[in-house]
């Protein structure tokens, strides 16, 4: 009688894990989308467009000589087994919008 009680509380204790986790990747996934559907104004919203969602981190902030601002940011891509490449980038606004140059390292 203990055996089939304790084989029947195991059983109820796996189903209940298996919904909880079930549930908490079904709320990892759904914030995922959410985020993924943000729209961002601005150069962040420029630097989504152009470079992916989240793929490029600004690393400087620059005022240039007619106190414009420009951003210097870097992009890396990645090879199996190998440090990533950075390519870095200068944006800066235009009159028309948002535009960037690469810089040659």
């Amino acid at each position: 009688m203990l055996k089939l009680f304790i084989f029947v509380l195991i059983l109820i204790t796996l189903v209940l894990m298996s919904m909880f986790i079930d549930g908490v990747l079904e709320l990892h996934k759904q914030e995922k989308e959410e985020k993924k559907n943000i729209v961002r104004d601005g150069m962040e919203g420029y630097l989504d467009k152009t470079f992916g969602f989240g793929n490029v981190t600004i690393f400087k902030t620059v005022l240039d000589a007619e106190g414009n601002t420009r951003y210097l940011v870097y992009f890396p891509k990645y090879e199996w087994f190998k440090a990533p490449k950075y390519e870095w980038y200068e944006v800066y606004a235009t009159q028309s919008g948002f535009k960037h140059d690469a810089i040659k390292g």
